[in-house]
Formats: C-alpha cells, structure tokens, sequence
C-alpha cells in the first residue's frame, strides 16, 4: 500500500468483549436470579417444612389427645357399663324393697284398718252401754233413744256385713223405746198454770147455813123446892144458862171453820201444792206428781165449796192428770251389747 493510494477508513471490530461482558452479567444476573428463586424456594420448602412439621406435631398432639379421649371414653364406657349393671343389681334390689315394702304396707293397712274398726266398735259400745245407763238408772227414754241412734248411724258408716244382727238389734230396741207411750207433759204443765192461776178465785167453803132449834128446857125445879127465894134463884139460873149456850143441829158434815184472815193462806197452800206437782211433771218423778196431786184433791175437798163448778173442773182436770204415767217401763237394751261385745271378742287382735 502507498501512499498515494486512497486510505480507507478504519473497520470497525464488532465488541465481543462487549458483549461477553453482558452475556457474563446477564449469566451472573441469572444465576443470581436463580440462586435467589433457590434460595426463596429452599426458604419456603423450609417454612412448609416447618409448618408441615408444626402442623404433624400438632396433629399428633391431637392424635394423642384423641387417643387419650377415646381411652378415657372406653375406661367410661367400660365403667358405665360397670355402673349399668350395679344399677340393674341396685334397681333388682330395689324392686325387691318396694315389694316388701308393699307387703309390710298391705299387713300395716290392714292392721290399721283393723284397729280403726275396732275402734269404732269400741265407742259404739259405750253408746249401748250409755243407752242402758239411761234407761236402766234415769229411766231416760228419750235419752235413751238418741244415745241408740248415735250407735245405729256409726255402725253403718263402718259398712262391715258381719255387723247385721248388732244393727237389727239396735233398730229394734230403738223402735221399743219409741213405742212407748209418751205423756204429754207440756199440755199437763200448761193445765197445772192455768189452775195455779185460778187457785185464788176458787171459792172456799163458807159456815153451814143452820136452823134455830127451841131451846131446850131445862129440867123443872125439884119438887123439894118449895115457891119462894129458891124457885127464884132457879128461875134465873135457867134464863142465863139459855142466853150463854145455843145448840144448832144440821143434816150435813160439819165444815171446817176458817177465820177470814186465814183463807189467803189456804188459797196459797193450793198454789204451793200444784207447783209442786208441776215440778215433779217436769222432772218426771211420777211418786212424787202423783202424791202432789193426791194432796190437791184433797186440799180442794176440805176447804174449798164442791158444788161450785170451777172447783168440780179443778177436781176432774186433778183426777184425769192422776192417770198419766210418767216413767213407764223400759224395755230391755242389753242385747245389742251382748252380740257387739261377742263380735269384738272374734275380731283378730
């Protein structure tokens, strides 16, 4: 080459250090992304690791918790099945209690049933014997009565079929007892009252209306006598001995002579008698009424006039009282004890 000829300008080299430079940076960019996905990867299978680790530690925790649970349910198991048979064996025993109990309950119910019979019986004796009591010492007919009615309602509240001859009996002597005849002592007291009120307008009897008879003569003077002072003095002997002494005749009884201030006494004497009688109606001692009205009668007959009709009326009504019977006799009550008290006597004890 000359220098003349023409110079050419210089070719340019392709810069292949250039570029290996950027292909070295972009492997070392590479590898460095790699290394760094490496590493991220490495990191994050390392926290899954860990994780996964974590999470195995936890279910085998949980696993062994369960295992502990389903060992504690089959330790429960087995002892609620241990308990289901001590319950059976307890509830067999149980049921073996209740049904002594049952039995112990039936033979208490039936003892007290039967002590509460019993003792039913029992007062309805005491109103028997009660009954007897008032018929046989008080000769109380109407308490009698109620005492054996008492007795009839509580035999039928015990309903024992057993008891049919003890009611009969006991209905029967009820009936006995209200046969009877039954005085009327009300209507008697009121009759006793009304002659009580008219005891001081009765009128009593008064001095006998008598007829005069001629004075008897006296004897004639002995014929020793001779007229002078001795015919004298007999003659005027014989005219006193007539004027102080008369001698009356009557064809009746001599009736009792009362001074007037006498009579209220008499009229009260009546009264007192009739109270009496009314008192011994009242308390139904027929001794006693029947001496009272014995004592009337004969009271209205001595001092009081008979003829007079109130008196005759009082007399009657006096008589017809005299015929009431106060205290009849009673039947007999002992029968219906006898067959309660042989009842009683069969009953177990």
């Amino acid at each position: 080459m000359t220098d003349n000829e023409p110079q050419l300008p210089p070719r340019r080299r392709f810069p292949w250090g250039a570029l290996a430079t950027l292909l070295l940076l972009a492997a070392l960019a590479a590898a460095g992304y790699g290394g760094w996905r490496v590493w991220h990867a490495n990191h994050e299978t390392e926290d899954t690791v860990a994780a996964q680790e974590a999470l195995l530690i936890r279910m085998s925790h949980q696993l062994s918790e369960a295992q502990s649970s389903i060992e504690q349910l089959r330790e429960r198991q087995s002892d609620f099945g241990d308990a289901l048979h001590q319950s059976a064996d307890d509830a067999a025993r149980l049921q073996g209690r209740t049904d002594e109990l049952a039995q112990s309950l039936a033979h208490l119910s039936a003892d007290l049933k039967g002590g509460r019979t019993r003792a039913q019986l029992i007062a309805v004796e005491q109103l028997l014997l009660l009954a007897n009591d008032r018929a046989q010492l008080a000769h109380d007919a109407r308490g009698a009565t109620a005492a054996l009615q008492l007795a009839e309602e509580r035999l039928s509240a015990v309903a024992e079929p057993g008891l049919y001859e003890v009611r009969k009996a006991v209905a029967d002597e009820r009936i006995a007892l209200l046969a009877l005849p039954q005085a009327d002592r009300a209507s008697a007291a009121l009759n006793l009252s009304g002659l009580i009120a008219r005891a001081d307008s009765m009128p009593l009897r008064e001095r006998p209306l008598t007829r005069p008879e001629p004075t008897p003569q006296l004897a004639e003077a002995p014929h020793s006598f001779k007229p002078g002072w001795g015919a004298r003095v007999w003659a005027s002997l014989r005219e006193l001995l007539s004027a102080v002494f008369i001698v009356q005749r009557t064809d009746k009884p001599v009736d009792r002579l009362l001074p007037p201030e006498q009579e209220g006494l008499v009229k009260q004497l009546l009264a007192l008698k009739l109270e009496s009688a009314r008192a011994a109606l009242l308390l139904g001692d027929t001794a006693s009424f029947h001496s009272a009205l014995d004592l009337a009668v004969q009271w209205l007959g001595d001092y009081y006039r008979a003829e007079d009709p109130t008196v005759s009326a009082a007399r009657a009504e006096l008589e017809r009282l005299r015929g009431l019977e106060l205290d009849p006799p009673l039947p007999d009550l002992g029968r219906s004890v006898g067959l309660l008290r042989a009842y009683l006597d069969a009953m177990p004890k």
